[in-house]
């Protein structure tokens, strides 16, 4: 633990070590040696991915969901999809990824929802590094806990009703919210992550809200 910068030493005081996952592949770490902090990739090479408080959230393989990446930013001029790569997910199919141009960008797969701060107030001189780790000491934070159609958070009930999701699940829509599904805890069901968020990134376009501004507007969708 020493080894590791002060951000990933909370994850693992707040968390825990990844639970009931997998080493990430050699490969990755040669992949994206050059596009992710080099901080985060000591850390997913010292313990892996997995599980973290119950699967809130989880740690994934970028490689894995290259093809949810690719199509939710096919065309998009700003957050390029070569250039973004998917780090973790919620229970819900929250995708935080890593863009080598803005940093942070959170991907809501449920709502269709994406938020990257630093492309609308970059933050001067912040080392990526310690920007990243930041990001993943928080990722026990609210927001990864969607309202229902009611404003109410679901992950409490979600777990009560369908139990803790296995490494590489997400409580997905049994019908997406794009195709005309509620989004509700009784429509979820634990699915397959990967497959699940190519549905809904197949179900519609993605919208960009701009985070720094109080109302959170929406600006454009995705691809545009």
């Amino acid at each position: 633990m020493s080894d590791l910068s002060i951000d990933y030493v909370r994850c693992l005081k707040k968390f825990g070590e990844p639970v009931r996952g997998t080493r990430l592949s050699e490969n990755s770490l040669l992949i994206y040696k050059n596009k992710l902090p080099s901080t985060f990739l000591a850390f997913e090479e010292n313990y892996g991915l997995g599980k973290w408080l119950q699967a809130y959230f989880q740690l994934a393989e970028p490689t894995q969901f290259k093809s949810v990446i690719n199509i939710i930013f096919e065309g998009d001029k700003q957050i390029l999809p070569e250039k973004t790569h998917a780090i973790g997910f919620s229970a819900f199919g929250k995708i935080l990824a890593w863009n080598q141009s803005y940093g942070a960008v959170q991907i809501d797969t449920l709502y269709q929802r994406v938020t990257c701060s630093d492309l609308f107030k970059p933050k001067p001189n912040v080392d990526e590094d310690i920007n990243l780790g930041v990001v993943m000491a928080n990722v026990d934070s609210p927001s990864y806990d969607p309202p229902d159609q009611d404003g109410k958070p679901m992950f409490k009930r979600a777990l009560k009703m369908h139990g803790e999701l296995e490494f590489g699940q997400i409580y997905a829509p049994k019908l997406h919210p794009a195709l005309g599904g509620a989004i509700t805890v009784e429509n979820l069901r634990p699915a397959d992550a990967l497959v699940a968020m190519t549905i809904a990134a197949q179900a519609g376009a993605f919208t960009l809200y701009d985070t720094t501004k109080p109302n959170v507007p929406a600006v454009r969708h995705i691809g545009e």
